[in-house]
């Protein structure tokens, strides 16, 4: 029931903004950092001691559409990378979400909330009994980013972020996770001249 409700909000939500902006071909926001994981393990009488690793690599693409000077909706990938270990072995976790949302750009924070859905696949190898357990986990999601704005122009952009990205799903199956680090603005256009009149 949670999960119907969740996506029929966001289809609402991208149905309304769709209609009113249309995204900017500049506008690309890139996302490199790292993360912290918060996770079970699988039940698996191969799988004990489990224990992850931090921190691990973080990097989203997400592209902005502003409908006026502040607010503003976009669309985002990111993914995460982690290892964990457990006793006689290790793990290795990769989490993929799709999120489209909204947020609001101040004068030096820019807030950003983004429903989506998360795909996260684990690796378990027992090395004792060369035994490997392969999982994999998918559930609505919702992550939530602040920006701390160091320099924003036209055409440049970088802040650095912090961002929460939470599962809606048991507490057996959740990957949630806590992202740090730059977000840039890959342009090189020079600002325009002011015009000058003779």
């Amino acid at each position: 029931m949670l999960k119907k409700t969740f996506l029929i909000l966001l289809l609402a939500l991208v149905s309304s903004y769709s209609r009113a902006v249309e995204v900017p071909r500049s506008d690309l926001i890139v996302h490199i950092g790292v993360n912290r994981l918060s996770m079970q393990a699988a039940l698996d009488s191969s799988i004990n001691g489990f224990r992850l690793n931090y921190p691990g690599f973080y990097a989203k693409l997400s592209g902005e559409g502003y409908s006026n000077a502040t607010n503003f909706v976009h669309f985002d990938l990111n993914l995460s990378l982690n290892k964990a270990k457990m006793d006689n072995g290790y793990a290795r976790i990769s989490r993929l979400c799709m999120n489209y949302g909204f947020g609001k750009t101040l004068d030096r924070v820019k807030f950003t909330v983004s429903p989506g859905l998360c795909y996260s696949q684990v690796a378990y190898q027992n090395e004792a009994n060369s035994k490997g357990v392969t999982e994999s986990r998918f559930a609505p999601s919702l992550a939530l980013q602040t920006d701390l704005i160091i320099l924003k122009s036209t055409y440049r952009y970088l802040g650095l972020f912090l961002e929460g990205s939470f599962m809606f799903a048991k507490p057996t199956r959740w990957v949630h996770q806590v992202a740090v680090g730059l977000s840039w603005k890959p342009s090189f256009r020079k600002e325009d001249r002011p015009m000058v009149t003779p």
